[in-house]
């Protein structure tokens, strides 16, 4: 089974909250399980080539995102995390993720002005990439906020691509808290058609990615008790999310079976 993460986190890397600590160890113990695993993450100026060892993957030279009016090209990535033998992905381009920190200023620690533009690159980035690889993942398991987007970029500017066709959508909800909503502006570089229902995805006026995230998701997941929070913050969509927890060993066990169970149903 393919099995594609998509998370703005993960550690030894890039780390903002315990959603690095998990991508840490739950995608290297399921690779040894049998699974098929891919994860990508933004190439932050914080992560140092040479003390990380990246390398740039050639045969993956020249992606580009089309960003509104403009393409933005990029480079890929690769390094391992340490004590294991599973492989980050990491979309590499200065526009965007040239700056040493991650999604605040260390100056003011307010987002950047540019952080729906960022957002929305890494994003498209992802689904790109895997059109790159010519690779089509059973499961795209999107983490936080941060990988709210993908499951409506599936659903609407990919929606007609093979790689994507037979695609589940898990999305994976960590943490409540959300760290962008976004002007009317973000839909240029998104690409969504005129008819797009920009509401549908918008809390008090702007646009949420967790809300995006939790609407055109195929299955949600928690990790924690926070079901009762999501319910509240977004009684509307009826959210039914399973929450998974435990252990390293015992998660590693429980994802490995929903995935199997969600694939089958």
């Amino acid at each position: 089974m393919k099995i594609l993460y998509a998370a703005a986190e993960i550690s030894p890397f890039a780390r903002l909250t315990n959603t690095a600590d998990l991508l840490r160890f739950l995608p290297a113990s399921l690779q040894d399980k049998g699974f098929e695993i891919r994860i990508l993450l933004p190439k932050y100026g914080s992560i140092s080539d040479r003390r990380n060892r990246l390398h740039e993957v050639i045969r993956l030279s020249g992606i580009e995102v089309t960003m509104d009016d403009k393409v933005e090209s990029m480079k890929i990535k690769v390094a391992s995390i340490p004590n294991a033998k599973l492989q980050v992905y990491f979309l590499d381009n200065d526009t965007y993720f040239k700056r040493k920190a991650l999604f605040n200023d260390p100056k003011t620690d307010k987002p950047y002005d540019d952080n729906a533009e960022r957002l929305v690159f890494y994003n498209k980035g992802i689904l790109e990439t895997v059109k790159k690889l010519g690779w089509a993942p059973d499961i795209i398991h999107c983490h936080d906020w941060a990988a709210g987007l993908i499951p409506m970029l599936c659903k609407t500017v990919y929606k007609d691509e093979d790689n994507f066709r037979n695609t589940r959508i898990v999305y994976n909800l960590h943490n409540a808290a959300n760290h962008g909503h976004f002007e009317d502006d973000i839909f240029r570089f998104l690409g969504t058609d005129d008819d797009f229902d920009k509401d549908s995805v918008k809390t008090d006026g702007m646009v949420d990615p967790i809300r995006a995230g939790l609407k055109f998701a195929d299955f949600v997941v928690t990790g924690n008790d926070i079901r009762d929070e999501v319910n509240s913050n977004y009684p509307e969509l009826n959210i039914q999310a399973e929450k998974i927890q435990g252990s390293p060993a015992d998660i590693s066990a429980k994802f490995a079976e929903y995935y199997k169970r969600i694939t089958e149903a």
